[in-house]
């Protein structure tokens, strides 16, 4: 009978819906809180917890990912490590600015923005490639951490696609085609060869029973 592999379980968290415009660029001094919508996102999430085994809490120091984790963290008994190399990619120059104003104020960089996605970072900014890096890396000491175990992250978009390519093998080119809702979960298992995609998009309190199987 073929032994079944061991594996660190890493469940990515999306933070609740936020406080600020859909059409802007967040900003790192603006900081955010949740929505009531987007409160109510993080009760149901820390209602889908209860007895499931986390072994350890992780967030991005945003915010509206600390919002978020709060009600996990009154659930779990323990406070979540901060974590700086989790949050959202840096836009530089561009940090708080509408895309319209982005379009016309930048106009050949926009354009690279759009051709280059991958290799491209405003003045002062990240590349997707270094957003992918520093997230990767946290991971990585974050799974050897608690080896075996389940840990819950509580991040951002960007931070979740990136970690999604790099762990499945996907070109960064292609992190858009990850959906990743506001207040949703994806449950991916590392093991020693492979990462292996369980679930993504499940919305507590919405659609998905899952219940921690072996995890």
């Amino acid at each position: 009978m073929r032994e079944k592999e061991a594996h660190t379980t890493v469940l990515l968290v999306r933070h609740g819906e936020p406080d600020y415009p859909e059409t802007r660029i967040y900003a790192r001094s603006d900081d955010p809180g949740l929505t009531p919508k987007g409160a109510g996102q993080a009760e149901a999430l820390a209602d889908w917890v209860r007895g499931l085994r986390v072994d350890a809490l992780y967030v991005s120091p945003t915010r509206r990912t600390r919002e978020t984790a709060l009600p996990v963290e009154k659930v779990l008994g323990t406070t979540g490590v901060v974590e700086d190399r989790l949050q959202e990619r840096f836009f530089g120059v561009w940090e708080g600015m509408d895309f319209d104003a982005i379009q016309s104020g930048y106009p050949d960089e926009f354009l690279r923005w759009k051709t280059d996605p991958v290799g491209f970072a405003p003045e002062g900014g990240e590349t997707i490639a270094d957003l992918g890096r520093r997230v990767d890396a946290a991971l990585a000491d974050i799974r050897e951490r608690h080896s075996g175990g389940t840990c819950m992250v509580v991040a951002h978009v960007g931070t979740i696609r990136a970690a999604l390519c790099l762990a499945l093998k996907t070109p960064l080119e292609e992190y858009r085609r990850f959906h990743i809702t506001p207040g949703s979960v994806v449950r991916v298992d590392y093991g020693r060869r492979q990462a292996n995609l369980m679930f993504l998009g499940f919305e507590p309190g919405e659609r998905s029973s899952w219940g921690g199987g072996e995890s």
